[in-house]
């Protein structure tokens, strides 16, 4: 499974959604239902998941799936 593909299974955990339902121009909490708590325990579950540590600040600032597989992508590169 690609790392976009893994991604979008995170995010369907805590969503009503398939993640083929997904899109990069959903947000988290208008369109995907995210609240605060399962906005932080998802960011969890994504540095569990990928290794990786977030930076809370920029994580916070994220509201669509694009924003997030960007801000994935620029971990990944480091």
């Amino acid at each position: 499974m690609d790392k976009k593909q893994e991604f979008l299974e995170i995010v369907a955990k805590y969503c009503d959604k398939d993640p083929s339902e997904i899109t990069e121009d959903m947000r988290f909490r208008e369109d995907l239902g995210f609240n605060s708590l399962s906005f932080m325990t998802y960011l969890g579950d994504l540095e569990d998941t990928f290794d990786v540590e977030l930076e809370e600040e920029e994580a916070i600032r994220i509201t669509t799936i694009g924003e997030a597989l960007e801000y994935m992508n620029t971990l990944f590169e480091e």
